[in-house]
């Protein structure tokens, strides 16, 4: 999980996952890799107009996450995923609504510290592989940091209707919900779902107040 954490935070640092943040609802017949396309450059360009404003007041940045974020991602899916069917389907309606709001939560706040680290470095989208004519596809894309090796990032999109949903990111070949899934399951078997999610709870509120 730290790896993950670690390759996730730097990709997030310079914005990557703004993309994911944005608005990904497409029109029918909208090709998801120019919707990331298109999304990245306007959170970045709203980035650089409050530059001033988040250095001044870093909360602001919430706000920002979440107008973009949360009507656009499918929490729930990435939810049951994360926790798995068994542990899914053997929690109770009260604990999957206080999980879903608590990894939202968290997601955001993520999202949400890392943008605030953004440096203007350069997100070049590569090569669709795929059909889009499938319901799941996968949108490639690389940070380019002077000195360093680029940072590789994949988004991975589903299809709802007419519309284009987030359910997952790799960073450098680490699935962000693989990651939160084996540390979760091992929190589980030690403590159990209820304690699992009462720390969630207790972190978003500790990094609130």
């Amino acid at each position: 999980m730290k790896r993950a954490g670690n390759a996730l935070g730097a990709a997030l640092s310079v914005a990557v996952t703004a993309a994911l943040c944005c608005s990904v609802v497409a029109q029918a017949g909208t090709h998801p890799q120019a919707l990331v396309e298109d999304t990245t450059q306007r959170v970045l360009e709203r980035l650089k107009q409050d530059k001033e404003l988040l250095k001044q007041q870093p909360e602001r940045v919430y706000d920002l996450v979440a107008d973009l974020v949360l009507p656009h991602f499918d929490f729930v899916r990435m939810s049951r995923w994360v926790l798995g069917r068994a542990h899914w389907q053997g929690a109770s309606n009260e604990q999957k609504t206080r999980f879903v709001l608590a990894f939202r939560t968290l997601m955001v706040r993520t999202y949400a510290t890392a943008l605030l680290e953004y440096s203007d470095q350069q997100v070049s989208l590569l090569p669709f592989r795929g059909r889009i004519e499938e319901d799941d596809v996968v949108v490639r894309s690389e940070v380019v940091q002077p000195g360093a090796p680029g940072v590789a990032i994949n988004y991975s999109l589903y299809r709802r209707d007419a519309d284009w949903l987030v359910y997952d990111v790799s960073v450098d070949g680490v699935s962000l919900l693989t990651s939160y899934r084996s540390s979760f399951a091992s929190e589980i078997r030690e403590s159990g779902l209820e304690a699992l999610i009462e720390r969630l709870e207790q972190h978003n509120s500790a990094r609130t107040s």
